[in-house]
């Protein structure tokens, strides 16, 4: 059950990318977007791995109430994932990003969320590296899936329902984990 809750969160924390990716203009240059997918997916990866790197050093400090520290950094993340819904449905959340440093500073603010959620993973027995590895995959294929689609209506209903869910599914598995696996 832990597996699986962890499952989901990665899952919806590398769905964070696909406002930016649906916003990255390549212009038919194919060469440019295999780039800009790499630089959303190493930065979404480098963030979590940094997260689970720093908090390995000081998240043991906390372990006398580390149920309130998880449950609470994840309804952070949760809420946020909510809160940011309506304006990526009204468009306001994706802009039209042709440069590398405009994708990478993107990157960096998607990836806020990314790195707490690996701060936090310290507090339960987790394989690292295979959660590692899926936000790498799963980030990998969103982006070229958020690339391919254009900045439309359906487009961003879509991303603000996959962000709503995401939310939604994050806070239900923080608050079962903090009150039946801790």
């Amino acid at each position: 059950m832990l597996t699986t809750l962890v499952v989901l969160i990665v899952l919806f924390l590398a769905v964070q990318t696909l406002p930016v990716a649906i916003g990255v203009d390549a212009k038919g240059n194919w060469l440019k977007a295999i780039m800009f997918v790499f630089i959303l997916s190493l930065l979404q990866g480098l963030s979590y791995w940094l997260g689970l790197k720093l908090g390995s050093t000081f998240m043991h400090l906390m372990v006398g109430f580390k149920g309130a520290v998880f449950l609470s950094g994840f309804l952070l993340i949760g809420i946020r994932m909510l809160m940011e819904t309506i304006s990526i449905r009204k468009g306001e959340r994706t802009y039209s990003i042709n440069t590398i440093g405009l994708v990478i500073l993107a990157s960096l603010a998607q990836s806020a969320n990314t790195f707490l959620a690996g701060l936090l993973f310290n507090y339960i027995d987790i394989n690292q590296s295979f959660t590692l590895l899926l936000i790498l995959i799963v980030t990998t294929i969103i982006s070229i899936f958020g690339i391919i689609l254009k900045p439309e209506k359906y487009t961003l209903t879509f991303a603000s329902l996959l962000y709503a869910i995401g939310g939604t599914i994050i806070i239900i598995s923080s608050t079962y984990i903090t009150f039946f696996i801790f």
